[in-house]
């Protein structure tokens, strides 16, 4: 028994221990929560917000070895904290990297990173290629009204959560080839002036692309999509490939805009799909596309009736 009494106390000195630059700043942390929630931050809050600004970026200076051996300690920490709300939310509030509206000058390099809990990246500018390539986001993942003035990667990155690019400008090339999403893929109003590539990627949640303007050529072959995908009102200025993509639940195109050629062949549609209003101004490639069997809602109320009639649920 005792030791369950000294389990709280324990977890804390070693959160801290892993983390020592927060010790002096400990008066600091429940106004910093408050401050995470409601957005009024004080002298204790704004403090303590600056040092783990200052931290993380020294931190991530470092290189990926030690980046990701603070963040494999704060794994380990996070299985032995389990379900306790306080303790929880202490960890959140030190696990959590919060760089938002910075300015990067220079190339930005987190290649390989593991990002334990929440990765906010708000209104930021990446003025040099940024490199997300092969990173691992285990929180949720912000760069909605990001700016990337040069080469964004994020090919084979992995997002837990989800991931916001929403209202997100990327000026350069934007990879995102064999990228994983296990959670929502917002990147609604998001605007590519150049090529994107996303193709091989899966997206396990829902995938909201509405509203986003591609410059240059926009490449989902291979792509799967397992919960609804939303292209409405996309304008794809060069050629689009959704070729072999495969979509699992509802997937529409309503409003679209295709300039240039429109490559679906192959495609898999296992839901239902929706190109109303769409306009294509280039060729179109349908050939070989699998669409889903489609039953009229009468024709499902007919077999519910039918299953009561004969007892049938």
């Amino acid at each position: 028994m005792a030791s369950l009494f000294r389990l709280v106390p324990d977890m804390r000195a070693e959160l801290l221990q892993v983390n020592s630059w927060a010790r002096p700043h400990q008066a600091g942390f429940a106004a910093a929560q408050r401050a995470a929630r409601y957005g009024a931050a004080g002298p204790e809050a704004s403090a303590f917000m600056a040092a783990r600004r200052e931290t993380t970026l020294a931190r991530l200076g470092e290189g990926a070895a030690s980046w990701n051996g603070w963040a494999g300690e704060m794994a380990r920490l996070r299985g032995r904290i389990g379900a306790d709300g306080p303790l929880l939310s202490l960890w959140r509030l030190l696990a959590d990297v919060e760089l938002v509206d910075e300015i990067f000058e220079g190339e930005f390099n987190v290649a390989g990173i593991i990002f334990p809990a929440a990765a906010r990246f708000a209104g930021s500018a990446f003025c040099g290629d940024a490199w997300f390539s092969e990173a691992h986001f285990h929180g949720p993942a912000s760069f909605r009204d990001a700016s990337f003035r040069s080469d964004a990667f994020f090919d084979r990155a992995h997002f837990a959560g989800d991931a916001d690019f929403g209202a997100a400008t990327l000026h350069g090339t934007a990879e995102f080839r064999d990228m994983r999403c296990e959670g929502t893929a917002c990147f609604v109003e998001a605007e590519f002036t150049g090529d994107a590539w996303f193709r091989g990627s899966r997206f396990d949640g829902v995938t909201q692309f509405r509203g986003v303007r591609h410059a240059g050529e926009a490449g989902f072959g291979e792509c799967r999509f397992a919960g609804a995908a939303d292209f409405g009102e996309v304008e794809f200025a060069g050629n689009a490939g959704f070729e072999e993509a495969r979509f699992g639940q509802l997937v529409t195109f309503a409003g679209a805009r295709f300039d240039r050629g429109a490559w679906f062949s192959n495609a898999a549609f296992d839901g239902r799909s929706n190109f109303e209003r769409a306009r294509f101004r280039g060729r179109r490639h349908f050939e070989g596309i699998s669409l889903a069997t489609q039953v009229s809602p009468v024709a499902q109320q007919i077999a519910a009736l039918e299953r009561l009639q004969f007892g049938r649920r």
